[in-house]
């Protein structure tokens, strides 16, 4: 669903015009620039997490909420350095959020931040997505013009196919995301993309028959591998919504052994298929508990039991289940978890505290809800007991 439209203000114009001008900044996040980030905040317990060779924070920033331009962007432009400070250095967004406005402002914030000394280029993950056909606010301005945008620049253009498309905005077709990738690096303002999410990989293979679904995500994984041997990507992944928390016998659920078996055929064993991003909160704890996926030798597992062991980062979306449940956190959770002083950080410690999640993606604009959230980092995260037990309390209180 395209946002409502607001103008950009002139000082976001410039910004944006400036963006386009600017060198990227060189290089990607490393094991030993992540370890060096990591080893200035050695106070915070428990906070950085190796799934692979690199470090990253227990919570990240997201940058899909908020309209485009206006305060938001400097809210945001905030936050990063903010959050650097604090010790959070993994970023998460997408081409999609706000309208290119997030990714552009994360770039322009991270270049400042990298100038000023609050982190090197090798300290810090981002991670963006794409998948949705996205406009450009510098080049629309009312509603009428969103459609011919969209149409003169992926249609009459002749880069995606309408039959790519699926409901209206979706597409995965190899050329649209070698497109996305490069236009997501100008607005990052970087050389490199550390992990590239494709979007609800699950949409296409409601669109697409089991063996039509197998070659498309054939073709969609060949081209992000070339994209890693170019140096424009570090990884990939798929941020996925409901696909992996599906039963496998149902006709939509994306099976996590047969994308890896793909990956494998395409990049052999040294395939950069390594993140995936899946929503996980108090709420929606499906990743954790429910077995929708098939592992040999004859057993099902949830999608976090199944990933284990795999050196894949995994992203909690919506840890907060988007405000809803804000105010009607049991108070048995409060009381296992004495270290939180509000349902926000209830809900955030709860999923960094859960065995095989890496980093739970927060959107955070205001200053004081971040100096909350960075407060919870010097606590430890709960152990996988306290854990599980919040599960058996819930279980006899229904």
């Amino acid at each position: 669903m395209i946002p409502a439209l607001q103008p950009i203000g002139e000082r976001d114009t410039l910004d944006a015009m400036s963006q386009r001008s600017q060198a990227e900044a060189p290089g990607h996040a490393t094991a030993a620039g992540t370890r060096r980030f990591a080893d200035r905040f050695a106070h915070l317990p428990g906070h950085f997490r190796r799934p692979d060779d690199m470090w990253l924070s227990s919570l990240a920033l997201g940058t899909r909420n908020g309209e485009p331009g206006g305060v938001d962007d400097l809210l945001y432009r905030s936050a990063v350095a903010q959050l650097l400070e604090g010790g959070v250095n993994v970023f998460v967004t997408a081409l999609s959020d706000r309208m290119q406005t997030s990714e552009r402002v994360l770039g322009i914030a991270l270049e400042r931040a990298f100038r000023e000394g609050l982190a090197a280029r090798d300290e810090v993950v981002v991670v963006t997505k794409g998948g949705t056909l996205t406009i450009d606010p510098d080049e629309v301005r009312t509603h009428i013009d969103t459609r011919r945008y969209l149409i003169e620049t992926y249609l009459d253009s002749g880069l995606v196919d309408p039959d790519d498309i699926f409901m209206g905005v979706h597409c995965l077709a190899p050329d649209f995301l070698r497109d996305q990738i490069r236009r997501s690096l100008r607005n990052l303002r970087i050389e490199t993309i550390d992990f590239y999410l494709i979007e609800e990989p699950e949409l296409l293979l409601r669109g697409s028959d089991p063996s039509e679904f197998q070659r498309k995500i054939h073709a969609v994984f060949e081209a992000l591998e070339d994209e890693v041997d170019a140096g424009r990507i570090g990884a990939y992944g798929l941020a996925s919504w409901d696909g992996l928390l599906r039963p496998h016998t149902d006709r939509h659920h994306l099976s996590i052994l047969e994308l890896f078996d793909w990956a494998l055929e395409v990049g052999g064993a040294d395939h950069h298929l390594r993140a995936v991003a899946l929503p996980f909160s108090l709420a929606m704890a499906e990743a954790l508990k429910l077995p929708t996926q098939w592992v040999p030798p004859g057993g099902t597992h949830a999608i976090l039991e199944a990933l284990r062991d795999t050196g894949t980062v995994v992203f909690a979306s919506t840890p907060l289940a988007q405000g809803r449940i804000l105010g009607d956190i049991p108070s048995f959770v409060a009381d296992a978890m004495p270290e939180t002083g509000s349902d926000a950080e209830r809900c955030l410690q709860f999923v960094r505290s859960t065995p095989g999640i890496t980093a739970a993606v927060v959107g955070m604009r205001d200053p004081d809800h971040i100096t909350a959230n960075l407060a919870l980092a010097n606590h430890e995260p709960a152990s996988p007991e306290v854990i599980e037990d919040l599960f058996k309390q819930a279980e006899t209180k229904r």
